[in-house]
């Protein structure tokens, strides 16, 4: 019994092994079919998940090769850092190794993707371009095959014995069917020897393409390194090949860009980027220079709409505020000092204030509380954003008069009843009679306190007819005062002779 249970155990480990065998062989196979349909995100899912990324069919085609055929740059760099390039890399130093019958870089090669060329050449995976495929096809012979221009010059940059000859005997040049690749390659067949150091050229002499020039070299005539595609670019990824005299060429126009971006002045930067222009110096060193010259200019700019400091005219208004405006949006999108920017804009909102307060100081004035208010805070927020003192001056003479004629209307109405009467005999039948006029002492009061307004307003210029208005009823209430207290005067004394007689 024991032995059969120890049999049936070691039957369901086997059948548990076989199951996780075929899981992950079929987990394999959906990563190919992924690859070949280019479906990245699938591919990738299935690599996570512990599928082989270097699984490969009975005809050789890997994951890496579907991705380097179809030019994706994502799926190839995560399959890179998978380890998919470890199988197309022989270390022939321990012997015959056997090949494959083709590589990624024939690929990328033949369809033109030279982006993909240049991942995989570099290192750390470093696939070599003179590897041949099954029927002896360098990459070299692929691209010349597949037509493009620049699989072709990036490969020669990295040395090609251009006469080179497949299992079927053809060259490079044999297989090319496109003109502009056919002129490339004619010439690097008819140049024999290196243009710097007069060596001849050979099978072990390899011809390298320098990439700005695009003369031929030997390998000790050249330099070869990684610089950036473009300015976002985050890794040097682009490989090139330079001779001396370009090398020497670039250096000093990045070392005159280097000066320039140091000194941070325009004159110079921009002599700098024009003695930069057309040749294959740093991009992102040019792209840093443009966006500093962009900046000096935008400053530039901004002090230039910030020139005028006040604005006296309404019609001057418009054109100035859009300039500085622009200036200021132009110099925020480069980037420009941020306290000359907020400058600028502290100067902006002081000419939007004085040009709100110089409408509402031409525009029609009312006596209303609103319009009033509306003055005041006007001028308020004027005087908070530093408005010249003449027009606050001005703002602050307007509100005094604008209140004065608001209270010598208020008085002049509120007077107007008992002005409607000639002589105080009048008043006992007259009614609606202000109620601080019964009072004597209540009149001259509010007799007085009219006359300060009067003061006030004389004082801040009112209207000259309202003045007039304000001063006709003070004299006729005066007289009225005077009259209405030589009657009470008369009526005491009346009252004083009555009592003297009933004595």
């Amino acid at each position: 019994m024991a032995a059969e249970e120890a049999r049936a155990g070691s039957g369901e480990d086997g059948e548990d092994v076989e199951n996780t065998m075929d899981k992950r062989e079929m987990d394999n196979q959906e990563l190919l079919r992924a690859c070949m349909r280019n479906d990245t995100e699938e591919a990738m899912r299935l690599l996570e998940k512990g599928a082989d990324p270097c699984f490969e069919d009975d005809r050789q085609w890997s994951p890496l090769i579907w991705a380097a055929s179809h030019g994706n740059e994502v799926l190839t760099r995560f399959l890179l850092q998978k380890g998919a390039a470890d199988v197309y890399r022989y270390d022939e130093s321990q012997g015959q190794v056997r090949k494959k019958k083709h590589s990624p870089l024939h690929w990328a090669a033949f369809k033109g993707h030279v982006k993909v060329l240049w991942l995989l050449m570099a290192p750390p995976h470093s696939l070599s371009h003179h590897e041949k495929d099954a029927i002896g096809n360098t990459a070299l012979h692929q691209a010349a095959a597949g037509g493009s221009l620049e699989c072709t010059k990036c490969l020669m940059a990295q040395g090609v014995d251009v006469f080179a000859r497949n299992d079927r005997g053809h060259t490079p040049f044999a297989l090319c069917t496109m003109p502009e690749v056919q002129e490339l390659l004619n010439k690097a067949m008819s140049q024999t020897a290196c243009k710097a150091t007069g060596k001849q050229f050979s099978s072990t002499v390899l011809r390298y393409l320098c990439s700005s020039s695009l003369d031929l070299f030997c390998e000790s005539a050249v330099t070869q390194m990684h610089v950036y595609e473009d300015p976002e670019s985050e890794e040097k990824e682009k490989p090139v090949t330079w001779c001396t005299e370009v090398k020497n060429i670039v250096q000093e126009a990045e070392h005159q860009l280097d000066r320039a971006m140091h000194l941070n002045q325009l004159d110079t930067i921009t002599a700098a980027l024009a003695a930069a222009e057309g040749k294959p110096v740093d991009c992102q060193l040019v792209h840093k220079c443009g966006l500093r010259k962009a900046k000096l200019e935008s400053e530039i700019q901004l002090t230039e709409a910030m020139q005028v400091q006040v604005v006296e005219k309404l019609e001057e208004f418009n054109e100035t505020h859009q300039a500085l405006s622009q200036a200021i949006d132009n110099a925020e999108m480069k980037q420009a000092d941020a306290d000359r920017v907020e400058a600028a804009k502290a100067l902006r909102r002081k000419l939007l204030s004085e040009a709100s307060l110089i409408r509402a100081l031409e525009g029609l004035q009312k006596t209303t509380v609103g319009h009033i208010t509306m003055v005041e805070e006007l001028t308020s927020a004027a005087r908070g954003d530093g408005a010249n003192e003449e027009l606050l001056a001005k703002a602050t003479r307007l509100i005094a008069k604008l209140k004065s004629e608001r209270e010598v209307q208020h008085r002049i109405a509120e007077t107007a009843p008992l002005c409607e009467i000639s002589s105080w005999k009048e008043a006992g039948a007259k009614e609606n009679l202000p109620p601080w006029s019964q009072e004597t002492t209540q009149f001259e009061d509010f007799h007085l306190a009219y006359k300060s307004v009067v003061e006030t307003a004389d004082k801040d210029e009112i209207d000259r007819e309202l003045m007039q208005s304000a001063v006709t009823q003070l004299q006729a209430m005066e007289l009225l005062l005077i009259e209405k207290k030589q009657a009470e005067e008369e009526m005491k004394l009346k009252a004083g002779k009555k009592k003297g007689k009933k004595k």
